[in-house]
């Protein structure tokens, strides 16, 4: 049984089923989306507790901090992760200032992204299921 459940939209294809793969490897269930707008539908369905989500920061209909924006207006809070190939200081401030749990920069590091997501996990749960 799953400990807790991640959302995952990342537009690339193979990014999302990696990042995915590292997340239920370490025994969190997973639903991924291609898109903002599929994420916001997944959510919106009310099919899944999400305990939090992992964002693209640049994805072709929504960026992720539009979709973060539109999935507060459903679920609140939602933590969330933000992953990007762009390193700016002027994004992570913007993603911080959305509510944003942190941001990643890409390719990921599978260890870095179970660490972040367990961290994450115990800020807003108390503990990372462990």
């Amino acid at each position: 049984m799953a400990r807790y459940s991640i959302l995952i939209a990342d537009d690339d294809a193979s990014c999302r089923e990696t990042i995915g793969d590292t997340i239920s490897r370490a025994g969190h269930g997973v639903v991924t989306a291609a898109t903002g707008t599929e994420a916001i539908e997944i959510v919106s369905r009310g099919e899944h507790v999400f305990h939090a989500t992992i964002l693209d920061m640049f994805m072709p209909d929504l960026t992720g901090l539009q979709t973060l924006e539109a999935l507060f207006r459903i679920v609140n809070p939602f933590p969330a992760i933000f992953v990007t190939a762009d390193e700016s200081k002027e994004l992570l401030i913007k993603a911080m200032e959305a509510g944003a749990y942190t941001l990643l920069r890409k390719p990921l590091s599978a260890r870095l992204v179970v660490i972040t997501v367990d961290q994450l996990l115990r800020k807003y749960y108390g503990s990372s299921g462990n």
